[in-house]
């Protein structure tokens, strides 16, 4: 089978973009309004932007960087991480909250790379092979079935109560000082395709 990867491209510049990249700040459209955690009330950290290989929809994906650990931020549905589902066109920049940890100390753009393999795992095994020394330059997965790392966990959506759609699985990032904290492991972007464009997110180490 085959398995779009996604790898590390540092050409991303830090203006309006659909593509997908993580870190700098979101673009967005319409109303945004920059998330909040449920359990410490204070504004999550952008992590990055996912553009959906399913749909003409760029995926926001928030997490609490506040108090990690505590406020159970790897659960899809503990109100301590979000997924913004915005449009692809009018966007914007939007700019980030003044306190808290909002805003990652990097940014850098992803390309995607088609390789054969069983699995996810496989496919980024064998990628790091054949180019050693970059393991972390791989970024994750693309579309295809998420490669848990501990047991099944689609979530499912708050409005239609159906198993959601699975869009990407996330490594930490290239640079272990500007990594996403999934504490070693990666995380797993879900999407709905009922009215709202509703997402979700988790992470397992």
């Amino acid at each position: 089978m085959q398995i779009d990867i996604l790898l590390f491209d540092e050409a991303s510049g830090d203006g309006l973009s659909s593509a997908t990249r993580f870190g700098g700040l979101p673009s967005a459209s319409g109303d945004f309004t920059w998330p909040t955690c449920r359990s410490c009330d204070g504004e999550m950290q952008f992590l990055g932007q996912v553009r959906s290989p399913t749909s003409e929809r760029l995926h926001l994906v928030f997490m609490c960087q506040n108090n990690p650990g505590v406020c159970s931020e790897w659960d899809a549905d503990k109100g301590a991480n979000a997924v913004i589902c915005t449009a692809t066109d009018g966007l914007r920049i939007a700019p980030a909250p003044s306190d808290g940890e909002t805003v990652r100390a990097t940014l850098y753009g992803a390309r995607v790379e088609r390789v054969r393999a069983s699995s996810y795992d496989e496919a980024r095994s064998g990628w790091s092979e054949r180019h050693p020394g970059r393991q972390r330059e791989v970024l994750g997965q693309i579309g295809g079935e998420p490669d848990w790392l501990q047991g099944d966990e689609t979530p499912r959506c708050d409005h239609c109560n159906e198993p959601m759609r699975f869009v990407a699985q996330i490594e930490e990032g290239p640079d272990y000082d500007t990594g996403m904290n999934f504490a070693g492991g990666c995380g797993y972007l879900f999407e709905c395709g009922c009215v709202g464009g509703r997402g979700k997110f988790l992470w397992q180490s």
